[in-house]
């Protein structure tokens, strides 16, 4: 990583993560980056972190599976992230999700959005990785609701490694049952229905992409099934 550890130009909050959690940068050169940067840094840290900016951040931050202590302490400090984005205290940040996702409910009913879409992107990204289950369902009816393209969409949320429900579910917390698989498979169905409807795309497309989803949900509920039985094999090994 080429990060230098004078004073910078036009740094931001991700530049700063980056070089604060480097293992190819010591401490006493992040100790000198902070003492030649810092009103930069202090100006930062004390505004707002745009939506991109968290997004971006939250990439840095690998959850593990198998390690829900280690990823209850990266999400205590995503949520102070989140807050930091949203202008609001750590502690309102669970009710700002709840109200968020009720929001979300009635717009995937009434198209009508009441929350800034850039806000919506940054709790998306949070939801993502530390939301419950229905929460993700709720931002994935709206992603798809709302896309630009709904098969490139689908493309992305399905593969591991980009943040999406297949990212989601590929933690052992957060398992993947049968009846949120079905409520899964729907708000698929429901919204690549909306988009032929809509003249998006064509019926041949919709069939096609409704029956590769469904075998992308059991792949990833398979998958989930596997690493599990793997880990309890190991565990009494």
């Amino acid at each position: 990583m080429s990060i230098r550890i004078d004073r910078m130009s036009n740094l931001d909050l991700a530049t700063i993560q980056k070089v604060l959690t480097s293992a190819n940068i010591t401490d006493s050169q992040k100790v000198q980056f902070i003492k030649n940067n810092h009103a930069e840094i202090q100006s930062i840290i004390s505004t707002k972190i745009t939506s991109s900016e968290f997004a971006g951040i939250m990439k840095t931050r690998p959850l593990i599976r198998f390690r829900p202590l280690k990823n209850s302490f990266t999400k205590r400090g995503d949520k102070k992230l989140l807050a930091m984005t949203l202008e609001i205290e750590p502690t309102e940040v669970d009710n700002y999700i709840e109200d968020m996702n009720k929001k979300l409910e009635l717009c995937n009913k009434t198209d009508t959005l009441t929350v800034s879409k850039s806000d919506v992107e940054a709790v998306k990204t949070y939801v993502y990785r530390h939301g419950k289950k229905e929460q993700v369902l709720t931002f994935l009816d709206y992603e798809l609701g709302h896309a630009k393209d709904i098969l490139t969409l689908l493309y992305k949320t399905f593969q591991y490694e980009t943040g999406g429900v297949a990212d989601y579910f590929y933690r052992p917390i957060h398992r993947l049952d049968n009846k949120t698989m079905i409520n899964l498979y729907n708000v698929v169905d429901k919204n690549l229905t909306k988009a032929r409807q809509n003249g998006d795309i064509t019926e041949a497309h919709r069939t096609d992409t409704a029956k590769w989803a469904l075998v992308q949900i059991y792949r990833i509920q398979n998958n989930q099934k596997l690493r599990n039985a793997v880990k309890l094999y190991q565990e009494l090994s």
